[in-house]
């Protein structure tokens, strides 16, 4: 999937942004709604990485005690 292009463009609905734009605002820990949603999707992807190795790794063990 390598391409030229460094970012995309993901369409939230209105409610979710403004939930973002509100949490930014009360906090002040994210400069913007770009790192709010990087930060965000950088840790559902880990957390998704780690359920698969999980489950990777059950299923071996139930092919192994086959």
């Amino acid at each position: 999937m390598a391409t030229s292009k460094k970012y995309v463009t993901v369409s939230l609905p209105i409610g979710v942004a403004d939930d973002i734009d509100k949490l930014i605002e009360e906090l002040g820990y994210w400069p913007s709604r770009g790192a709010f949603a990087r930060e965000a999707c950088l840790a559902k992807i880990r957390e998704e990485q780690k359920r698969l190795k999980e489950t990777q790794a059950e299923d071996v063990s139930v092919e192994e005690d086959r």
